[in-house]
């Protein structure tokens, strides 16, 4: 009786299907236009300043928040300051917690943009 592990062990080689190469030709040639994106300090500024807004307009402290984040009110002041980085775990809790809509952050970003083309 012939050994079940005598079949050959090589990996099939895949190849893209044509929906497959057009799909990645198009993520290819939309990543070619669009500008690198990088975060300035202005829109940071202006980010930090609306998630602090949004604390206060919840009628929470930082103690509060930190508690509900399990971390230190120094950790919370300091993610509002922009000296501590902000994760998208923490952010969504932050999100939640606030009872902001999503465009209220993002208008950080918008403000800024403005404010640079005025001057």
């Amino acid at each position: 009786m012939a050994s079940p592990h005598t079949k050959s062990r090589k990996r099939p080689i895949l190849r893209p299907s044509n929906t497959q190469k057009a799909a990645d030709s198009e993520v290819t040639m939309f990543a070619s236009v669009l500008p690198q994106w990088k975060v300035s300090k202005k829109e940071k500024e202006f980010f930090y300043r609306a998630l602090k807004d949004a604390r206060k307009d919840a009628g929470l402290t930082q103690t509060d928040v930190a508690k509900k984040l399990k971390r230190s009110r120094s950790h919370i002041s300091k993610i509002e300051l922009g000296q501590r980085r902000l994760f998208i775990d923490e952010f969504l809790v932050l999100y939640k917690l606030y009872g902001k809509p999503t465009i209220y952050f993002y208008s950080a970003f918008i403000k800024s943009n403005l404010i640079e083309q005025t001057d």
